[in-house]
């Protein structure tokens, strides 16, 4: 079914903009060989709006031909540059053995999308994890928290402007190893 799935996606959802497939990733002819006319994706797949995204995923794990029941993956791709995040499912189907990725765009000075993890449990961890490395908030989330980083944390690691601060505990911490290890002085 592969890239079947994205067209049936947009005949459903006419607002979901395909990603570019394998055969759409170069440009032709001799000189535009060597230029990349946008990324190539092997997973089918489409960008979603944002708002919609609990119906169309609802959609997807219930409606033929989709019935993409496990949601294998949730994660984000920061575009500084776009002033935006884009926020990456995976979905699995198992009764039929195809999968399909859809991203929803959203802005990267208030990240947030609704939670799906209503409709696969799967997403828990995932949304978790998004939000702790990326900051994105996953709206309607039973247990929004951090989930990798310590709660005193500051920041989000993935985002491609962090600057790393250590926590103090973690300052004090190697500190003193150091001074165990004599390698600083006593104070």
């Amino acid at each position: 079914m592969s890239w079947e799935l994205v067209e049936r996606l947009k005949t459903r959802f006419p607002e979901a903009e395909p990603l570019p497939g394998p055969e759409e990733g170069h440009e032709g002819g001799e000189e535009g060989a060597h230029k990349q006319k946008a990324p190539a994706f092997l997973t089918p797949g489409a960008y979603v709006p944002a708002e919609r995204l609990p119906e169309i995923c609802r959609a997807l794990r219930d409606e033929e031909p989709f019935l993409l029941d496990y949601c294998s993956f949730v994660s984000a791709v920061d575009r500084p540059d776009a002033g935006q995040f884009e926020v990456v499912y995976h979905l699995y189907s198992t009764a039929a053995n195809h999968e399909l990725l859809i991203k929803a765009r959203v802005d990267r000075n208030s990240p947030s999308v609704p939670s799906v993890s209503g409709i696969w449990s799967g997403a828990l961890w995932h949304e978790r994890e998004a939000f702790d490395l990326f900051g994105v908030a996953f709206v309607g989330h039973p247990d929004l928290r951090r989930i990798m980083m310590t709660d005193d944390w500051i920041g989000h690691p993935l985002r491609k402007d962090y600057v790393f601060q250590e926590p103090r505990w973690m300052t004090e911490l190697i500190e003193t190893r150091r001074r165990e290890a004599g390698e600083a002085p006593e104070e």
